[in-house]
Order: C-alpha cells, then structure tokens, then sequence
C-alpha cells in the first residue's frame, strides 16, 4: 500500500529543505510529525513521533536511507520487527524548471509519500493508513507551504529594497 501527497510551494528548493530538516522547530509549526531526534545522516536512527489528526501520538525508530539535501530524505520504519508492519517514508522537493531565475529554482513541487508492508498493513489499511495518515501528509504539505512561501515573500522583499 502507497500513500502519495504533493504540492506545489513558490520558495526555493533550498527554503523548502531548510524547514524540513530543521527538526529543532517541528513542535512549533508541525501537526503531523510533531517531533523528530537524531543525526540528519545515512544510516542513524532518528526517533519520530508523530500524530495523526484525531489520534493520539505514536513513536517510530525508522533508519535513515538517503539523504540528498535540497532534493530527497527517505527513511525505513519497522514496528516491532521486520515484515509485520515496516514503513518507507519520502519527502522528495522537484524543482519547477520554469520558474529558475539566476539558476536558482523558486518553485518547487513537494511530494510526501509513504509505502507500507508486511503482516499488518491489511488490518490497518482502510483507515487508519488511508485516512488518517493521509490527512496528516496534507496537513503538513500545507504547513510547509505556508511557511516556505512566507519566508520567500520576506526574502524577496529585502531584495527588491
């Protein structure tokens, strides 16, 4: 099972992926992933809580699989062991070629997807994956949207000065 969200944010791939892996100020703006510890590197292990609307917080120890910064950060989780429940968490930033000015890109799509598998997917499928967790992915897609565009109108307007 796949969950796949995106969304398009007029700020640079750069502001995009400053924000995202600023852990440090999660709690502050984030209402999905409400808070994440540990080292933004290949193969650490970072502690996730997180929160879908109108559930209660949970807590994933995924390992980090890739991290490409300004592009990609992906992630594979597992509850309790490997094959019962294990998730593959992506945040991907796309930059939108037709809006590059100086080389720089300032619009970007952002995809949040997340592949499931194993033993309990099917148990958990219908709502809670499809649901809830998808409700969290746009919630937080427009978060980050709202954010990044904000800090990008604010640049762009000490420079236009």
């Amino acid at each position: 099972m796949k969950i796949y969200t995106e969304i398009e944010i007029q700020a640079s791939d750069e502001q995009v992926w400053n924000l995202l892996t600023d852990f440090a100020s999660f709690p502050h703006w984030n209402l999905f992933i409400r808070q994440i510890n540990g080292s933004l590197s290949e193969g650490a292990q970072l502690t996730v809580h997180f929160q879908p609307p109108g559930r209660d917080i949970m807590i994933f120890r995924p390992t980090v699989i890739t991290v490409e910064p300004n592009r990609k950060l992906r992630w594979l989780g597992h509850f309790l062991i490997p094959g019962l429940f294990d998730g593959e968490h992506s945040f991907i930033i796309e930059p939108l070629a037709s809006n590059v000015y100086d080389g720089l890109c300032q619009r970007v799509r952002f995809i949040q997807q997340e592949s499931f598998q194993g033993l309990l997917v099917p148990l958990l499928a219908a709502r809670r994956l499809n649901i809830d967790v998808r409700q969290g992915f746009e919630a937080m897609n427009q978060t980050l949207k709202t954010k990044a565009e904000r800090i990008n109108q604010t640049t762009t307007n000490q420079f236009s000065k």
